[in-house]
């Protein structure tokens, strides 16, 4: 009798073993597969965000409304056109190169770097904030998109500039905040 109740706690415990490996395992890949799902939607959303529509005007940025078909949603003759691919050149824009990381010299290295590219009218100086990726602010659609060659993962906006540079921004056309990804040069 105490044999057999060895063999029924030896099976018990084998049922409840693989029980729980089981669980585990099938507990372990629903946390992988909504991570995936989390992570791809996030993606999603940060690709749909959208700057408000914005214009420059005596080198001060105000924003302005957004025409009711794009607020709607409707399709309009002129919303199918291609969009041009247009590029303003930068090379006699006001350049100020703003450095946001913990590497002394970099906005001067960076000025030196599109000084020697034919960008003549560059300024560094320091932004108080730390931020990861490169930021391009510019006064007027089109203009400085050609800068985002110089960088690993910048972005050009056109809008107001965030409060953090050292210098007053109103009297530049161009502000570049270099982030830590653009840190190693």
């Amino acid at each position: 009798m105490e044999n057999e109740k060895k063999k029924g706690q030896s099976a018990g415990s084998i049922f409840l073993n693989m029980f729980l490996k089981t669980f585990v395992i099938i507990f372990g890949l629903l946390i992988i597969a909504f991570g995936i799902f989390f992570i791809t939607q996030v993606v999603k959303n940060k690709a749909k965000k959208t700057e408000p529509v914005t214009t420059a005007g005596e080198n001060q940025l105000t924003e302005v409304e957004a025409p009711d078909d794009l607020i709607t949603g409707e399709i309009t003759a002129a919303a199918t056109e291609e969009p041009s691919e247009e590029r303003i050149s930068t090379k006699d824009a006001k350049i100020a190169v703003l450095n946001s990381t913990d590497v002394s010299g970099l906005a001067g290295r960076w000025c030196e770097t599109l000084n020697e590219d034919g960008y003549e009218n560059t300024e560094a100086s320091d932004f108080i904030y730390n931020i990861e990726d490169t930021e391009i602010y510019v006064t007027q659609e089109g203009l400085g998109d050609e800068l985002l060659d110089y960088f690993t993962s910048a972005t050009v906006s056109t809008g107001s500039v965030p409060d953090g540079a050292s210098i007053d921004t109103s009297a530049y056309d161009i502000i570049i905040i270099i982030g830590n990804s653009d840190s190693d040069h």
